[in-house]
């Protein structure tokens, strides 16, 4: 990412916009997460909300990892209890 303007203070999800446009990646497969001490991530650093990919097996193994998992605003209050309980 790279900034218009140089940030003076730390930033939230809130003060970013990010501009659309292309990228030199040709396929998803050439993303590189690794940081520069060696212990970046191969694994995706949020999983979609979407029923079909977000459950409780998911949001474990993705918090296990240092991932994050978003469940979706479907699913009961029931449930994301039993989740994150």
């Amino acid at each position: 990412m790279r900034f218009i303007n140089d940030p003076s203070t730390d930033l939230t999800y809130a003060d970013v916009f990010l501009v659309p446009s292309a990228s030199e990646v040709v396929s998803r497969f050439d993303v590189d997460l690794s940081s520069a001490d060696g212990t970046g991530s191969t694994i995706p650093l949020v999983v979609a909300n979407m029923t079909a990919v977000t459950g409780r097996r998911m949001v474990e193994t993705m918090a296990r990892r240092g991932g994050l998992g978003v469940l979706p605003q479907d699913v009961p209050v029931e449930v994301i209890a039993e989740v994150t309980g």
